[in-house]
């Protein structure tokens, strides 16, 4: 595996080993983040009134955070780990692997331009689950349980990508001497996206009616134009075959993954028309799926219908049904 990784430096990449790093490195570095963010069994974020601020204003209270963190390992422990890193002890037998919430990237945010998930965003996933994998639906929980463990995975995230970001520094010699201040900048840094997220509009308008007949055929066909043509959301670049090609990438964890396949109707983060909306307006940045801020809502909408329709033959007009039994 070493040996891989430093090929990659070959290709014009540049790999960092936090092992590498000196004990005056990483001794201050570790005093930093207990000073700021505790210990599991007493989580807090702490610092200037700035810092303290933006803490209120997200709820990150440590009276919310230790029975956030209490919940945790009750129910997600076992598979994200104590530090949210994804390697619990049953983690690395789980596919897809549990997610690591250090990098502070999530797929399934109704934000878009790769933002920050709203604290519904965060709720919505751990009510629901995400289908197809193993993490389940905790609807039974409740909804202040929810919010709860919402409020901790939000904790999680901060302190993990302060870590990451501060290592990353010091691994290119940007923060010897001042992890402290390296550490304190980039949390106020995180705590603002965070904050902008939570002030953006939820991105998923009122439900449009489900209809039969010429107006949902035709909604159909512009949905499909806009699915397959270059001009238009461009889809079928990644889609290919509407999805039943596979095309493997990686995504921002370095796991590998696939665009949806339209006709299993199988969707991760449900498959719902305003859960198919939130995807295509916002995208799902950490898979490189791109946002679609420019499509109107009538648009995304057409989209939604032929998503949803394109699993059921008999839900197509004839043409578009044609043209996608027609493979390649």
């Amino acid at each position: 595996m070493d040996e891989e990784l430093q090929t990659l430096d070959a290709i014009g990449g540049r790999t960092l080993d936090p092992l590498s790093l000196s004990p005056e490195q990483r001794n201050p570095l570790q005093k930093s983040l207990v000073e700021m963010f505790g210990q599991p069994s007493s989580p807090a974020i702490q610092g200037d009134p700035a810092t303290m601020a933006a803490v209120a204003e997200l709820g990150l209270t440590q009276e919310r955070l230790l029975e956030g963190g209490l919940l945790y390992r009750r129910y997600c422990l076992q598979c994200h780990g104590l530090t949210g890193d994804g390697r619990g002890p049953t983690g690395p037998w789980v596919y897809p692997q549990p997610r690591d919430f250090r990098r502070g990237s999530f797929k399934f945010t109704s934000t878009g331009d790769s933002a920050k998930p709203r604290r519904e965003d965060l709720i919505r996933t751990i009510k629901e689950g995400l289908k197809g994998t193993a993490m389940p639906s905790f609807a039974m929980l409740p909804e202040e349980d929810r919010e709860r463990l919402a409020t901790y995975v939000t904790f999680l995230a901060i302190r993990g990508q302060a870590e990451l970001q501060t290592l990353m520094a010091l691994g290119n010699g940007e923060a010897d001497g001042d992890s402290a201040g390296f550490v304190h900048e980039r949390v106020l840094a995180i705590l603002s996206e965070w904050r902008r997220a939570k002030e953006l509009p939820a991105r998923v308008p009122s439900r449009f009616e489900k209809r039969d007949g010429a107006e949902h055929e035709d909604s159909v066909r512009r949905g499909f134009d806009l699915f397959t043509a270059k001009s238009g959301a461009g889809c079928a670049a990644c889609h290919e075959d509407f999805g039943r090609k596979a095309a493997y990438r990686y995504d921002v964890w370095g796991t590998v993954v696939r665009p949806a396949d339209l006709s299993q109707n199988k969707y991760k983060s449900g498959s719902g028309d305003e859960d198919l909306f939130r995807r295509i307006r916002g995208g799902i940045a950490a898979s490189g799926m791109p946002a679609h801020p420019t499509l109107s809502d009538a648009q995304v909408w057409d989209l939604v219908r032929f998503v949803r329709s394109a699993p059921f033959p008999r839900e197509l007009p004839a043409d578009v049904r044609e043209k996608i039994e027609a493979r390649p």
